[in-house]
């Protein structure tokens, strides 16, 4: 219950500072470009800062978070964090929190089996890097770039 009175607190008070509020059903605001974007399943045009979903994200999110609370999130832009229970993909991301995160080049990766081409740190039982001092390496891999 404390975290649904969170998120209408986070969306009352996105719609008293006027930001651009979009609220989807099921992939139904696929051609909006928004700065917020709430709903069960969420895919716009663009998101600029928060996309909070229940069971999926998958807008690009311009320089902000993509959360889904039982979910997962995929976007093919830059965006600080992604948080999801089980599955995040992101082309360029800053920090994804999962279970399993798919990324072509991040910084941080936490989860249980984590891929990248390009990530500066991940910890997970499994971790992939093309760019790690071992492309696969458990518990914790580090980038190539960080020992230089």
């Amino acid at each position: 219950m404390k975290k649904l009175m969170f998120a209408a607190a986070i969306v009352a008070s996105a719609m008293v500072a006027q930001a651009n509020v979009t609220w989807s059903w099921w992939l139904d605001k696929q051609s909006e470009k928004t700065d917020l974007s709430f709903g069960i399943a969420s895919r716009c045009a663009s998101v600029e800062t928060f996309e909070f979903s229940l069971l999926y994200n998958g807008s690009p999110v311009q320089s902000g978070v993509q959360f889904a609370f039982f979910g997962i999130n995929d976007s093919t832009k830059a965006q600080v964090l992604q948080l999801a229970p089980w599955f995040n993909r992101g082309d360029d991301s800053c920090v994804q929190l999962s279970f399993v995160n798919v990324a072509k080049k991040n910084v941080f990766n936490l989860g249980f089996v984590n891929i990248a081409d390009q990530s500066k740190v991940q910890l997970g039982f499994l971790n992939f890097n093309k760019n790690g001092f071992l492309p696969v390496f458990p518990f914790i891999n580090l980038d190539m770039s960080l020992f230089k």
